[in-house]
């Protein structure tokens, strides 16, 4: 049953991954922008749901201006658990551009894509990020800047909310959490270590059911980004039950470049 069960799963993904290619490559260039981000966000739920994922999520604060979205970060699942609940601009590794369809798709999708070999193109993002806050858009990061299992919530670099501080809009921390229907925690959906994403695929089909649980926390605003990235661990860890970590300590440009591309997800 297991097999067949994955075997169904990745037969209808590939259609939906079509359906999303047809989308993205000829039907985008018609659309509106609100469009495009409603088709974003309806194929991201189904995906979800073809995966045998149900999602759980809270309704997202409303703003007439932009915000930056910050998460905890357990799989790559969180990018679509996200996109179903709230229409966002993710920032991640440049690496990701390169991926067959997935990153051709995620570009097409507005993803902000950072380079490593680049020392200092955490400039280059800050400035798109900042484009994009300007102009109401949501921009998301992972401010832990590698997945965990999600059962612990690491530290967060304040350099990343910046873009937020300069332009004075409000942070919205987020907590994702992924448990069986009983409950319990749910380790398949964790994208951790040397995990390859075949491997990762293969373990989330494999699963009767898993539940995608995504709060959104009060939005917070402060002049300093220290303390504001505490501030944010401080809700999430509240928001997953975890207890929070003393002060995060302050990054600089190249070593958080650095680390956001170290993450392998």
């Amino acid at each position: 049953m297991v097999q067949i069960r994955r075997l169904s799963r990745l037969a209808r993904l590939l259609i939906h991954l079509s359906g999303g290619i047809w989308q993205v490559a000829v039907m985008f260039q018609f659309y509106p922008k609100i469009r495009r981000d409603q088709v974003i966000s309806a194929w991201s739920a189904k995906l979800l749901k073809i995966l045998g994922v149900t999602l759980k999520a809270g309704h997202p604060p409303e703003f007439d201006h932009g915000a930056l979205l910050v998460a905890n970060h357990v799989s790559w699942l969180d990018i679509f658990v996200i996109h179903a609940a709230r229409r966002v601009h993710f920032v991640s590794k440049h690496e990701i551009r390169s991926w067959p369809v997935a990153g051709w798709l995620a570009h097409r999708a507005g993803t902000l894509f950072i380079q490593r070999a680049k020392k200092h193109d955490t400039a280059r993002i800050n400035n798109e990020m900042h484009a994009l806050l300007q102009d109401g858009a949501w921009v998301a990061v992972f401010p832990e800047g590698t997945s965990s299992d999600g059962r612990q919530l690491r530290r967060f670099m304040p350099s990343l909310f910046q873009p937020a501080v300069k332009e004075n809009l409000p942070v919205v921390p987020a907590g994702i959490r992924y448990q069986t229907p009983e409950g319990n925690h749910c380790q398949a959906a964790a994208y951790i270590d040397e995990m390859t994403f075949g491997k990762s695929l293969w373990q989330i089909t494999g699963e009767v059911e898993i539940v995608a649980r995504l709060d959104f926390c009060m939005p917070l605003k402060n002049s300093d980004r220290r303390a504001l990235a505490e501030e944010a661990h401080r809700e999430i860890s509240t928001c997953l039950g975890f207890e929070p970590m003393g002060s995060s300590p302050e990054l600089s440009g190249d070593l958080q470049a650095a680390l956001l591309q170290t993450s392998a997800h």
